[in-house]
């Protein structure tokens, strides 16, 4: 077994799906429904069973829209998502961590790619998450940012 012999001097802010501060939010639950499982800090979309969620696909729109998948620790730490028929913690109110595709600024409204589930502040041809605002800027793209629902 590797053991670590260098260390960053800071941590890194976040990852995706954590949440950022104790402010009040509202967690719900929903089943995984895909074989893919669910990734932490993606979009979670209503799939066909009651209570039950998936990733987005081409073609969702804002009203299947859920919430964001939230990162759970007791999660097998290799698979960094939910497996399927798990039990997934999404948020539909609160701050989150997520990886925006682009660079956003603070205050911009917040997209997601239906296609591939990633996060953005431009409009073509993507979905709006009514009341969500990235809450910090990045310097590029794939970084990390904070959105703020409801």
């Amino acid at each position: 077994m590797a053991i670590q012999s260098s260390y960053s001097a800071n941590i890194r802010a976040g990852l995706p799906g954590m949440i950022v501060d104790m402010i009040p939010k509202t967690l719900i639950s929903r089943t995984v429904q895909a074989a893919a499982g669910l990734a932490f800090g993606v979009p979670v979309i209503q799939g066909t069973a009651d209570k039950a969620g998936r990733a987005s696909a081409a073609g969702d729109t804002a009203a299947k829209f859920v919430g964001i998948s939230v990162r759970d620790r007791s999660v097998k730490a290799e698979g960094n998502a939910y497996s399927q028929y798990e039990s997934a913690r999404v948020m539909t109110k609160g701050a989150i961590w997520v990886t925006a595709s682009v660079q956003v600024a603070a205050g911009d409204s917040v997209y997601f790619v239906p296609a591939t589930g990633l996060w953005t502040n431009v409009a073509t041809d993507n979905v709006l998450v009514a009341g969500a605002r990235f809450d910090t800027s990045t310097a590029g793209t794939n970084q990390i940012a904070q959105v703020r629902l409801g």
